[in-house]
């Protein structure tokens, strides 16, 4: 277990916690209010992506979502850096015949094309504040026009977080990539009858300027 923020290595924390990852895991009213948040927002996006790149791809929840909903995508590409989670995400997700497994991580992922969607969730709020304005460049490096990331954010100063979590200012992130023309945010907040779910997350949409552009 990681002792503090200090301590802390992304790259052997997630590689030993990948491996009981999805045992451990367990559905709250938070994810499921995540999964719909991000449902909802995609299908506002149009002409809808057909080629999606999808990074820290854990055990497929996300993949595997996103391919039951949007029946047109013609290639899914999915990474993460645990062959353990990849293992448990190529039988997880039921539309397999579509999807692409990569074992690799962010900085030393290695493509030759760019997707229509990159698209990463609760993944950058590991990544540490000295990497995280390379890592959101290299999202956008990878896509032709959506990026789009689902994270813990708060507007005020950050709560105390285990040393694994960060709150990063993506807003202010991807404004200062010269490739990137507007960015979206939407919470991850549900009203009810008489509360607010809200799940001190939001959604980014950062969307690159097209190539002609």
């Amino acid at each position: 277990m990681v002792a503090s923020s200090a301590d802390y290595n992304p790259r052997e924390y997630w590689l030993a916690r990948g491996k009981v990852y999805k045992e451990q895991f367990k559905y709250d009213p938070e994810k499921r209010l995540q999964e719909d948040v991000l449902l909802d927002y995609l299908k506002t996006i149009s002409p809808f992506p057909t080629t999606v790149l999808e990074i820290g791809c854990g055990f497929g929840r996300i993949s595997d979502l996103v391919l039951s909903n949007f029946p047109d995508i013609k290639e899914y590409v999915a990474m993460d850096m645990s062959p353990e989670q990849l293992a448990n995400a190529k039988s997880y997700v039921k539309k397999s015949d579509k999807i692409r497994f990569i074992e690799s991580d962010i900085q030393s992922l290695q493509l030759d094309r760019k997707y229509d969607l990159v698209l990463a969730v609760s993944v950058l709020l590991h990544i540490l504040p000295g990497e995280i304005e390379q890592v959101a460049g290299r999202l956008v490096s990878l896509s032709k026009r959506h990026v789009i990331n689902v994270d813990y954010y708060e507007d005020g100063p950050s709560r105390q977080l285990a040393p694994h979590n960060f709150m990063h200012r993506y807003e202010a992130i991807y404004q200062s990539l010269p490739s990137v023309e507007s960015v979206k945010r939407v919470p991850v907040a549900k009203k009810k009858a008489f509360s607010t779910l809200n799940a001190k997350q939001s959604l980014f949409h950062a969307l690159v300027a097209a190539p002609d552009q």
